[in-house]
């Protein structure tokens, strides 16, 4: 009820005059109820001197605006705002715009990453692998005086550098003391010669340390320098067993002694053990055990696996014999499988393991002369490609020292204008097919049923009436 009492109170004759300007006031546009207040402050631009001292501006008041340092004005565009009807600033355009810097300049020896030249932007800089930065990793694009620059100038990309390599007791490294080592510089150690007669040092570690860098690019060196000291092992005999190679009688750093077992007698161990740097041998030193009447010894089958891997067999046993990489069976084979027999006797017998080069097999060539089943170091061959095939590389390619083809094995590839007939008969088959569609199985037609109820496409062909046909014979 009290919105009731509320109009009753509006219609008196007291409030007539009152509520007449209330409906004048709604009825007037939202600008003609106030001013725009101050214009809105632009980061680009700022006010001219004329209208910063001012607060209102009346409906229609055109403000202009100067570009700031390290701001252009952009052409065409109007530096300017309008109080409108609505008592508010028009939207302000980007009429002034970054100032560039320009290029900042290639960096030898590292990179500039840009992602705009403009006023307030920035370059970051990097070098290249082995090189460091001497100077500002980034610079930014400031003001100077009327007009803008980089904060920094470019960098510099130095070589990291290295001292010089350490000092080891009893030996040396190749190379001038007083070069300058930078990032990748090698040096190698050899350990000093002694007189005839007395014991000789061993190298102990890698023999060659590179310049490399840490993290914070500090020219460090990769690795500790080898050692040279005396290294002797001591001389090692296996009973019912022989020496088959390493005979000694003394021994020092990293030689190695193969065992064999004699007759009636197997081995247990490794077959090869090998003079370590603290005197001792690794692996154990093996032991040739009697070998009864229905065992087998593993066999020695060196540069390759044994599988299963045990030190005995019993008859009837079968294992499986795979060479490494690049090395195969004499049979020119990967593997074999042997089973043991009475007496320590496998059969087959074991073949070898032996380097090759390998095979070649090329796609779409052959071997025209120098043909084998194994390829040795010293072997030649001469290759040749397949009719409309043509060789890219050289024919002729030898086994090398460290079983590899020299040159790269040659590839056999389509000639060009095989494959551009290729494209054309392909081409060809394509347009027939189409057409051959559009003639014979495109036409129109309907689907009738007979009394059978059997279904046949009637194709729609016009048939030339008589004046038709008469017209077409003459």
């Amino acid at each position: 009820m009290w919105w009731w009492l509320a109009a009753m109170e509006l219609l008196r004759p007291s409030w007539a005059p009152r509520l007449s300007a209330l409906l004048v006031l709604a009825l007037l546009p939202r600008g003609a109820l106030g001013n725009c207040g101050a214009p809105p402050r632009l980061s680009f631009a700022e006010l001219r001197d004329e209208f910063k001292t001012q607060t209102n501006f009346t409906v229609g008041t055109t403000v202009r605006y100067s570009c700031r340092s390290g701001y252009q004005k952009v052409p065409g565009e109007s530096p300017t705002l309008t109080c409108e009807n609505e008592s508010v600033w028009s939207e302000p355009k980007e009429f002034c715009r970054g100032k560039s810097c320009g290029h900042p300049g290639d960096l030898a020896n590292g990179k500039v990453h840009i992602t705009d030249l403009l006023f307030g932007s920035s370059v970051t800089f990097s070098c290249d692998e082995g090189f460091r930065l001497v100077g500002q990793k980034t610079s930014q694009c400031v003001i100077d005086g009327t007009g803008v620059t980089w904060s920094h100038e470019i960098p510099l990309c130095e070589k990291i550098p290295c001292l010089p390599p350490p000092e080891i007791d009893n030996g040396k490294y190749l190379g001038d003391p007083n070069s300058h080592y930078t990032y990748g510089s090698t040096v190698t150690y050899s350990c000093n010669a002694v007189p005839r007669g007395t014991d000789s040092f061993s190298l102990i570690g890698e023999a060659s340390i590179h310049c490399t860098s840490d993290e914070e690019q500090n020219g460090v060196w990769s690795g500790e320098p080898p050692e040279c000291k005396v290294v002797k092992c001591s001389n090692v005999e296996v009973k019912n067993g022989r020496k088959q190679s390493g005979f000694g009688p003394s021994y020092t750093y990293k030689d190695a002694i193969t065992f064999g077992c004699d007759a009636d007698y197997f081995l247990v161990g490794s077959n090869v053990i090998i003079c370590q740097a603290n005197g001792s041998w690794t692996p154990a030193i093996p032991t040739c055990e009697e070998i009864p009447p229905s065992v087998c010894g593993t066999p020695p089958f060196s540069n390759g696996k044994i599988f299963p891997s045990k030190p005995r067999y019993v008859t009837g046993d079968r294992i499986t014999l795979t060479c490494e990489a690049n090395y195969v069976l004499s049979d020119g084979a990967k593997s074999m499988t042997v089973h043991c027999k009475e007496n320590n006797v496998w059969d087959p017998p074991v073949q070898t393991c032996q380097h090759v080069c390998p095979d070649l097999l090329i796609p779409h060539g052959t071997v025209k002369s120098g043909a084998k089943l194994l390829y040795v170091v010293g072997d030649h061959v001469t290759i040749e490609c397949s009719t409309f095939h043509a060789m890219h590389g050289e024919p002729n390619i030898q086994c090398t020292d460290e079983f590899q083809w020299k040159p790269a094995i040659p590839e056999c590839k389509l000639r060009v204008y095989i494959i551009i007939i290729i494209i054309i008969v392909i081409v060809i088959g394509a347009i027939l097919a189409v057409w051959m569609y559009k003639k014979f199985f495109s036409q129109k037609g309907t689907y009738e049923t007979d009394e059978n109820g059997k279904e046949a496409c009637i194709l729609n062909v016009k048939v030339p009436d008589e004046n038709e046909a008469s017209a077409l014979k003459n």
